[in-house]
């Protein structure tokens, strides 16, 4: 059960730390032009893009390191964290944090049945 948390917080932080980039990159209007609504319609667009794209690769991540029950983690993390970092607008330097709590609650709980199944 350590392990499959572990690995499931490290994943979260690695995507939590491709949210941060991918939103300091349209704060700072290099891949978008500050006229008319052109960063505020990237930033909306983005956000849905990345929530599947997530998902997927946080259950890609996680299935390579041969934690079991993978989507069942990837998918209500990542969908939970993104929602949470809209909420939490101003600070995307907080979003590690967030989607690695976020990855190992999702581990603990669906993880439960799994330790039941493995004491004696």
């Amino acid at each position: 059960m350590g392990r499959r948390v572990a690995l499931a917080a490290g994943v979260g932080a690695l995507l939590g730390l491709a949210w941060w980039g991918m939103f300091e990159l349209l704060a700072s209007g290099t891949v978008c032009s500050k006229d008319e609504w052109g960063c505020l319609g990237a930033f909306v667009t983005s956000i849905p893009i990345f929530a599947v794209a997530g998902s997927v690769v946080g259950a890609l991540g996680l299935r390579s390191l041969k934690v079991s029950r993978a989507w069942l983690v990837a998918v209500p993390a990542t969908l939970m964290a993104v929602v949470a970092m809209v909420l939490l607008l101003g600070m995307t330097f907080l979003s590690f944090a967030v989607f690695a709590a976020l990855y190992a609650l999702i581990a603990v709980l669906t993880g439960s049945a799994e330790a039941r199944r493995e004491s004696p």
